[in-house]
């Protein structure tokens, strides 16, 4: 059985600092067959979508005249794709390492019951990322809200233990690098575009799983990830207020209603921190 077709599909947003480096080790370490690399941008003020049609012409570009998020963007190009047997979701802040892709692909080929497959993802200083996780719960998401999720006798409870080093199924991947095989969209659908930021994927693993593919975590294929570049641009209360938009709709399409009226009141103490942070980025320009 021969490496099927793969597209692998970016969207950018002023990410002129990484998509170059993202971009070269797809073409010079992936083996096999290859199909396209699409980026979406979503009306870059910067340079991002200069360097893509400058030194990447080999890329497939779609160019949106206004930002229309996450999930919008990543449904235009799998529309597009096709002819792809699987679809690579990548972040332009992230670098493929040696034939991840490949190694991601063949292992997919021999276990058709995983729906996604999420590689190791570690931080360019070498250590790993924590991207395991259960699906948002009403505690784990309080926690977060509160910005109480890393202190260290809760944040077990938001990231429990997981042994990195084995091939595993699980419940949630980070939706940094995501291999999806294009069947599961065929069956699904895609990306549910009442979300804007945060949570698409989170909604769409969920939806997968609910209707009975596998998601598995492989981590003999690696992916460094420079986390946050992308929403670090993003004023801290405007960040709130996406996250907090995000969460409340997951919540009301998976969780019980007490639960989406009881989160609520954190929603609100959540923008308590985003200020402070908004504050304190302002007055260090000054």
């Amino acid at each position: 059985m021969s490496i099927k077709q793969i597209s692998v599909i970016i969207v950018i947003h002023n990410n002129e600092k990484t998509i170059g480096s993202c971009l070269v080790p797809i073409f010079k370490n992936t083996r096999g067959a290859l199909q396209e690399v699409v980026v979406v941008d979503n009306a870059s003020s910067d340079a991002s979508l200069g360097i893509v049609e400058k030194f990447f012409s080999q890329v497939s570009v779609i160019r949106n005249k206004k930002n229309l998020g996450f999930a919008t963007a990543n449904n235009q190009a799998i529309r597009k794709s096709k002819e792809a047997d699987f679809i690579l979701l990548l972040n332009p802040d992230t670098e493929i390492v040696d034939d991840a892709i490949g190694e991601m692909v063949a292992y997919m080929k021999n276990h058709v019951d995983i729906g996604i497959l999420g590689p190791k993802l570690l931080y360019f200083d070498g250590k790993i990322q924590k991207e395991l996780t259960p699906f948002p719960t009403l505690v784990s998401e309080i926690l977060t809200l509160l910005r109480l999720h890393r202190a260290p006798l809760l944040k077990k409870i938001v990231y429990p233990k997981y042994d990195y080093e084995k091939t595993q199924e699980v419940e949630h991947l980070m939706g940094s690098a995501l291999l999806v095989r294009k069947v599961v969209f065929d069956k699904i659908g895609f990306f549910d575009e009442n979300f804007f930021l945060w949570f698409e994927e989170t909604d769409f693993e969920k939806r997968v799983k609910d209707a009975g593919f596998k998601l598995a975590y492989y981590p003999k294929a690696i992916v460094k990830h420079f986390v946050g570049h992308s929403t670090k641009q993003i004023n801290p209360i405007k960040r709130q207020a996406i996250w907090n938009q995000s969460l409340r709709y997951y919540f009301k399409k998976h969780r019980p209603l007490w639960e989406q009226i009881l989160i609520r009141p954190f929603m609100y103490v959540s923008y308590i921190p985003a200020f402070l942070l908004s504050f304190k980025k302002e007055y260090s320009k000054h």
